[in-house]
């Protein structure tokens, strides 16, 4: 595995990662290259790295916690527990409809509200003003601020900040040392920071701590990432019932674009692999990159780390498959190739689909279509070819940004076409 994990840090030009193998709750852990190439500091199992978006599995799991003290209720009106916030969907918004990305929240503006013990709500209050994408419970939509409503409602209930919720409910009782949150923690560790492909540092260092439930502050070993993917294996292990991890592990909707995920559950996202069924949650933001899998029938939990974010995905996929394919006998899905020649009906699916901060024109071409995505002054135009189903794969990349993922379309009553999926990102339409 040290050969796998250099090798394919090599390839992808990536400055420093981690894997950590648990297999029946025996953990391996593995490191290569430097957290800082400025100053040429190694990394080791010890390292830790911004994780970005898998945060919302502890988000989840501190929510479950609450479910499980009879503190909460997925299916009560998040405006029992926030009666002073004004969201979308008021009155029928649920704590499921937020774990399980079916809130219809726009996934949110990418903002700093400062650093106070208020800089959640603060983000929260902002969401009253941004058109959701669908009512709640009706589709699949990631979103951060649904995270983020997720987060307050721990602060709510728990009279504590998120971040200290995290430490006393979670990570100190499952015995997660190397998973902090708070700038005044991490000097007491060794810690990654972000680099380009080219090798050259990141700054800032972290944009927004009231995205912190979302994924824009937590940093984690993939050691420590394993190990929370071992505690979900193992029933909870006494931090959570196993009813919650059911719950966590039931699916709750269909995820059209299937690259990112074919379904999604409390919290994370579930696939399958050579037909097994694989749960878990990744994650990029400026600073780093990791993913974190777990996948009972094998009781096996696997996570990595990066410290290049633009390479954390393939990065992730080339080693699941190499690791899966040596270990547990599993063949690790590849994406479809496009069938040309398919038919496509444009008519479904042009027009104009938007998001708080996205634009997608989706125009007809010679048999087939194209998008035009626009956002804070940027533009790219790319064609899609069709995988069938309502699904496409951008003929550029760059289109899902780091992701490489597949797009697809909803379609309404009509045949016509009612959301855009840019892989996880719901924009709904607006014109066309």
């Amino acid at each position: 595995m040290d050969e796998l994990l250099a090798e394919t840090a090599a390839r992808l030009r990536i400055t420093g990662a981690q894997l950590a193998i648990a297999v029946d709750g025996e953990l391996t852990e593995y490191a290569t290259g430097v957290a800082n190439a400025e100053l040429g500091t190694p990394v080791t199992p010890d390292t830790l790295f911004q994780i970005g978006s898998t945060a919302k599995l502890h988000t989840a799991a501190l929510v479950l916690g609450l479910v499980d003290e009879g503190r909460a209720d997925l299916d009560a009106p998040v405006s029992e527990y926030l009666p002073e916030l004004r969201l979308p969907g008021e009155g029928t918004l649920t704590p499921r409809h937020l774990l399980s990305m079916t809130s219809g929240l726009d996934n949110g503006p990418y903002v700093d509200t400062g650093r106070g013990d208020d800089c959640v709500a603060r983000y929260a209050e902002l969401l009253a003003e941004i058109p959701p994408v669908f009512a709640p419970g009706e589709g699949f939509g990631y979103s951060n601020a649904s995270t983020v409503v997720s987060g307050l409602l721990i602060e709510r209930l728990t009279g504590l900040t998120w971040d200290e919720a995290l430490q006393r409910r979670l990570a100190g009782p499952a015995g997660l040392a190397r998973t902090v949150s708070r700038d005044e923690d991490l000097v007491y560790h060794r810690v990654a920071v972000g680099h380009t492909v080219g090798g050259e540092v990141v700054r800032p260092w972290c944009f927004s701590r009231g995205l912190g439930p979302a994924g824009s502050t937590l940093c984690a070993t993939a050691g420590d990432l394993a190990r929370f993917g071992v505690m979900i294996l193992g029933g909870g292990a006494g931090v959570l019932s196993p009813d919650a991890v059911a719950t966590m592990q039931t699916p709750h909707t269909e995820v059209e674009a299937r690259w990112f995920a074919e379904q999604w559950c409390a919290g994370p996202y579930r696939k399958v692999w050579d037909g097994t069924a694989v749960y878990g949650h990744g994650g990029t933001n400026l600073g780093g990159s990791s993913t974190l899998v777990w996948i009972p029938e094998r009781n096996t939990a696997l996570a990595v780390t990066v410290n290049t974010p633009s390479q954390g995905y393939p990065f992730a996929d080339a080693v699941f498959a190499g690791v899966c394919a040596d270990l547990l006998g599993l063949a690790v899905p590849v994406r479809a190739e496009p069938g040309l020649g398919l038919p496509v009906d444009a008519s479904r699916y042009t027009g104009v689909y938007r998001t708080y901060d996205t634009r997608y024109a989706v125009t007809e071409r010679p048999g087939g279509l194209a998008v035009t995505a626009e956002s804070d002054g940027e533009r790219l135009t790319c064609d899609l070819l069709p995988l069938g189903d309502h699904r496409f794969q951008p003929a550029d990349d760059r289109l899902g940004g780091m992701h490489r993922w597949d797009v697809a379309f909803v379609p309404g009553p009509d045949g016509r076409a009612t959301r855009f999926l840019n892989g996880a990102f719901a924009a709904r339409r607006v014109s066309g």
